[in-house]
């Protein structure tokens, strides 16, 4: 019913072990669940991350940061939220920030109803803040929590759809 989870993750490349850029990589989230009562929940989360490296344009796409989705931005296609090349490609960026706020109601038993707003950008130089707001429902199974939620992105252009997201697993 309540509980707190703070995750910091350090990387380092350097170009002297083989790899392709020196890069120095820092990830960090956190997460609070506070409850009021039988029947009432708050979450909060927070995701942060930065690849500080002496050629960013080197660094592999699987070290880029890329938001949307799922357990990121809810109302957004997962990884479709991140800077774009010339071309118009997804190229992810150097630097992440999410944040999601949600209120969750106990409806009867191990089922929940929720509401919730996100906001985040993966980006290189300035944040182009996207932000997603839904309702869904939790089911609290005995292998863990299964949340199935439909969400809209606020800044989708030229017009926002409303996306259907399903997640199993703690929200911790």
């Amino acid at each position: 019913m309540s509980g707190n989870k703070q995750t910091i993750m350090f990387e380092v490349g350097d170009e002297r072990a083989l790899s392709e850029t020196s890069v120095f990589r820092l990830r960090g989230t956190s997460t609070w669940i506070s409850s009021l009562g039988e029947n009432h929940r708050g979450l909060f989360k927070v995701d942060v991350g930065a690849n500080i490296a002496s050629d960013p344009s080197k660094l592999s796409p699987s070290l880029r940061f890329f938001a949307g989705g799922d357990n990121s931005v809810r109302g957004y296609e997962y990884e479709s939220i991140s800077p774009l090349d010339d071309a118009g490609n997804k190229t992810g960026g150097q630097y992440i920030a999410t944040s999601t706020l949600e209120y969750q109601y106990r409806i009867t038993g191990n089922w929940w109803g929720a509401t919730f707003f996100d906001v985040g950008d993966a980006f290189d130089d300035d944040p182009e803040w996207k932000r997603g707001a839904g309702f869904g429902v939790r089911w609290v199974s005995p292998v863990g929590p299964v949340k199935f939620d439909y969400a809209r992105g606020l800044d989708n252009k030229p017009q926002a759809e409303w996306r259907i997201h399903f997640s199993l697993g703690p929200e911790l």
